[in-house]
């Protein structure tokens, strides 16, 4: 088995200093992490939010790449709609060159209505536009003097240079939460699929057994080599895994008590006039996450739980 870790940096500070400090440590952080052994990192993309300030995940996994040697890097995911298709070709391709072939693409069309709307980019249109890109990519890595004629992109008898390092290209990770329909994308396109790991394990597990339906279906064995589960995960806690972590921090490393410096700016994590939904939004509860998402305990518990999601 094969471990990674996600990172998302977030910026709940008003003083913009912080930011820089903010990159330095998530970089420290994935060092220390290959250090350790583990096989992969998974990079965030965010817009207009202080809940992670990666606003383009391939130039920070590239300068990732030249920080490290050997940990797998991927983007977890790369908005494709919200960029020119023809450069995130060449830019994944520049990537994975640099990076010795250690790219792992993950890719989703995005869900966030006011993205769409600061980018001006119709959110009606998203997954037809999503899929033409995916095509564009897929063909321009691979294809010298490659046309392509969509109802939003074309593009007419080019070839991009560098090409990447990895044949027949780039492992490519479909991003699926909760929609089936996405799930057929993958099978046609017989790629592995990228689940969240705020995603309950039994609807993970649900969009498992849809996509491997599908494989079988159509004759062809489902894309499991390297496919991700997400979770959190954390060893070395109480013996008793109903005890509540300490108090102040809560799943995956975020604070549930404010800090005094942010007290009264908790607003600042999410864009203006969310407040009062994010107010309303009753979060997971401890009790909940144990039970689905997040792998807590002695090393033994986690293992057993490990081994009962295998099972």
């Amino acid at each position: 088995m094969k471990f990674g870790m996600f990172v998302l940096p977030s910026w709940p500070q008003r003083d913009p200093s912080h930011q820089g400090r903010l990159y330095h440590e998530m970089i420290e952080q994935i060092q220390y992490a290959e250090e350790l052994g583990f096989e992969s990192v998974w990079l965030a993309e965010h817009h207009f939010t202080r809940f992670g300030i990666v606003p383009s995940a391939l130039p920070l996994a590239t300068y990732v790449a030249g920080q490290t040697k050997n940990i797998r890097i991927g983007t977890g995911v790369s908005v494709l709609n919200f960029h020119d298709p023809v450069f995130m070709a060449e830019e994944t391709a520049m990537m994975d060159l640099l990076s010795d072939g250690r790219l792992d693409f993950g890719i989703g069309r995005g869900q966030v209505v006011y993205e769409y709307a600061n980018f001006k980019v119709d959110y009606e249109t998203r997954t037809q536009r999503f899929n033409e890109i995916v095509d564009i990519i897929l063909g321009l890595w691979s294809t010298p003097g490659f046309t392509y004629h969509g109802d939003h992109y074309q593009v007419d008898d080019l070839t991009i240079a560098p090409t990447p390092i990895q044949k027949p290209h780039p492992p490519m990770y479909l991003a699926v939460s909760r929609t089936p329909g996405t799930i057929d994308d993958a099978v046609n396109r017989g790629l592995p699929i990228l689940t969240s790991a705020n995603t309950p394990d039994e609807d993970v597990l649900g969009l498992r057994d849809l996509y491997a339906t599908g494989f079988a279906e159509a004759g062809v064995d489902p894309q499991w080599k390297d496919m991700l589960f997400p979770g959190y995960l954390r060893c070395g806690g109480p013996e008793n895994v109903g005890e509540k972590p300490s108090a102040g921090h809560g799943l995956g490393g975020r604070p549930k008590r404010v800090p005094p410096h942010a007290q009264g700016r908790q607003r600042d994590l999410r864009r203006p006039g969310r407040l009062a939904k994010e107010q309303a939004r009753r979060p997971p509860s401890y009790d909940s996450r144990l039970k689905s998402t997040a792998y807590f305990g002695t090393p033994g518990h986690v293992v057993e739980r490990i081994e009962e999601l295998r099972d």
